[in-house]
C-alpha cells in the first residue's frame, strides 16, 4: 500500500464515523451525551469533531496531489440549493414536516 492508498483508506473511515455520529445524533438528540463516548463530547460536538477529522484527510489528500480541491464557494451553494430543492419536494410529499 502507498501513501495515496493509505489516506484513501483513512478518508473513508473517517467517513464512516461522520455516519456514526450522525445517526447517534438522530437517535438520541444532538445534546444528549454519553458519558465516555467520544471523551464526553455532545453528539453535536461529536459530529463536528468527526468532518474536522475527515477535512483533515481530505486536505492532506491534496496537500499531496492526490485529490485536487474543486468545491469553491459557488458550488457550496449550488449544493445547498439542490439540497433545498428535495427538501421541499419531500415536504410536499408529506415525507418531511
Amino acid at each position: 500500500m502507498n501513501a495515496r492508498e493509505h489516506l484513501l483508506v483513512c478518508l473513508a473511515e473517517e467517513a464512516a464515523e461522520v455516519v456514526q455520529a450522525v445517526t447517534k445524533a438522530l437517535r438520541f438528540g444532538l445534546h444528549d451525551s454519553y458519558p465516555g463516548y467520544a471523551g464526553g463530547l455532545t453528539n453535536e460536538e461529536a459530529v463536528y469533531a468527526e468532518l474536522n477529522d475527515l477535512l483533515a484527510v481530505v486536505e492532506m489528500l491534496e496537500d499531496d496531489g492526490s485529490l485536487t480541491p474543486f468545491m469553491g464557494v459557488q458550488s457550496r451553494g449550488q449544493k445547498q440549493a439542490k439540497v433545498r430543492k428535495f427538501m421541499e419536494h419531500a415536504r410536499r410529499n408529506g415525507a418531511l414536516e
